[in-house]
């Protein structure tokens, strides 16, 4: 597979696990309390169908690609669901946070940078 292919894929897991993480949040704000919310939850499947999609994704990536190269880049999904989180649930964000993401993104370059 060409490589714009492989980082297309990569890319997509880290989005699809971003938004399990989304609709675990989503899922938990509806809670009443009982387990019994869970399985007829639709966040809850929604999530499980993201981590689905993302782990078939993640095979395909590691097929081709060293898992030193690759895992690396699922750090991306830390910022994607800061940012989420900020947008749609309108949390907070400190400067430690600001840049703690500033250092993934820094350390993400570093690893990639010479691959």
């Amino acid at each position: 597979m060409s490589d714009p292919i492989i980082y297309a894929a990569l890319l997509l897991s880290v989005i699809c696990s971003s938004a399990s993480q989304i609709f675990q949040k989503l899922a938990a704000l509806q809670t009443d309390g009982t387990k019994s919310f869970m399985l007829a939850n639709p966040y809850v499947l929604l999530s499980f169908l993201s981590l689905g999609v993302a782990l078939l994704l993640w095979l395909v990536v590691l097929s081709v690609m060293p898992v030193s190269q690759a895992y690396p880049m699922l750090s991306l999904s830390y910022i994607v669901v800061m940012l989420l989180a900020r947008w749609l649930f309108k949390e907070q964000i400190s400067l430690q946070h600001w840049l703690g993401a500033g250092l993934i993104m820094l350390g993400i370059s570093c690893l990639m940078g010479g691959n």
